[in-house]
C-alpha cells in the first residue's frame, strides 16, 4: 500500500494547476496567470527555464510576505532571514523546496542526541549535523521525470492500494494540480466525490474513490497535512491503514 501527500505527480497538471490554483486564490494578477499558461504549461515543474522562470520570478514577487506552503497561516519569518542564501539557489529551492520554518525546527530535534539515541541514529562519529537536504545534491541535480502516473498505473495494476492526499491550503504542490493528474488517469469511479467527516462531526475534507486509487483532500491543511492539521491527519491516517472509505458521518 501507499499513501502520497501533496506530491508531484506530472510536469503539465502540475504547472497548470499550481498556476490555476494561484490565480483563482487571488495570490497572482491576470497578467501573470496569463503570462505563466504562455511560457510554463509545457516547461518543466522542477527546472523552468528562460520565460517560465522569469514569469515564476514574477509570480513570487506578487505572493507577497505568506508561506505558500499553508497560505492562510503566518509567514515563516525565518524565510526572509534567509533571503540572501535562497537567492543563490536555482529553482526549484528558491521557492518551492525550502519551507524554512518546518526546516529549522527539524534540523534541531534530529541533531537532538536524547532523538538521535532513540532512534539508534548517528552511530558512527560524524563531524557534521544532520540536514534535511544535501546542498551539494541541491545545486547539482537537474534531472527529474516528466510524469510519475504511469509508475502509478503499474502499481494500480499490480494491486498496489494508493491514497493521494491533499492539503487545501498549500500553493506549492496545490489540490488543483493533483486533480488534474487523478483526472488524467481515467480510472473508474467507486465513490463520488463527497464531503468526509472528523472527530469533531466538522467537514475535514472531501474525497473520492476510485478503482485501485482513493482520493483525500484535507479541510485547512498546508503542505505538511500533519503538522497543520493533526487529528484530521491522523483519522485520514487509521482509515488509509482500515483500507476504508473516510467517513461521511460520526455512525459511519
Amino acid at each position: 500500500m501507499e499513501q502520497l501527500g501533496n506530491p508531484l505527480l506530472d510536469d503539465y497538471y502540475d504547472n497548470i494547476g499550481s498556476h490555476e490554483y494561484w490565480w483563482n486564490h487571488g495570490l497572482i494578477s491576470e497578467s501573470t496567470y496569463k503570462e505563466l499558461k504562455r511560457s510554463c504549461s509545457n516547461d518543466t515543474f522542477l527546472f523552468p527555464k528562460d520565460g517560465c522562470n522569469n514569469a515564476l520570478s514574477g509570480a513570487y514577487e506578487e505572493f507577497g510576505n505568506i508561506n505558500p506552503y499553508n497560505i492562510y497561516g503566518p509567514p515563516c519569518n525565518a524565510i526572509s532571514t534567509s533571503n540572501h542564501r535562497l537567492a543563490q539557489l536555482p529553482l526549484p529551492w528558491r521557492f518551492r523546496g525550502n519551507d524554512e520554518c518546518v526546516v529549522m525546527y527539524t534540523r534541531r530535534y534530529m541533531n537532538n542526541r536524547r532523538v538521535q539515541k532513540a532512534l539508534h541514529a548517528h552511530l558512527t562519529p560524524l563531524r557534521h549535523p544532520w540536514t534535511t537536504c544535501s546542498s551539494a545534491i541541491r545545486r547539482n541535480w537537474t534531472d527529474s521525470p516528466k510524469s510519475m502516473l504511469p509508475i502509478i498505473k503499474q502499481l494500480i495494476g499490480a494491486g498496489i492500494r494508493i491514497w493521494i492526499f491533499s492539503g487545501d491550503t498549500d500553493a506549492v504542490l496545490p489540490l488543483t494540480a493533483t486533480r488534474y493528474s487523478i483526472n488524467a488517469l481515467s480510472l473508474p469511479t467507486n465513490i463520488s466525490w463527497y464531503a468526509w467527516i472528523d472527530d469533531e462531526a466538522q467537514v475535514g475534507g472531501w474525497s473520492e474513490v476510485y478503482k485501485g486509487l482513493t482520493y483525500v483532500t484535507v479541510r485547512g491543511a498546508g503542505h505538511e497535512v500533519p503538522l497543520t492539521q493533526p487529528q484530521r491527519a491522523l483519522r485520514l491516517f487509521r482509515y488509509f491503514l482500515m483500507n476504508l472509505p473516510l467517513p461521511s458521518s460520526l455512525s459511519d
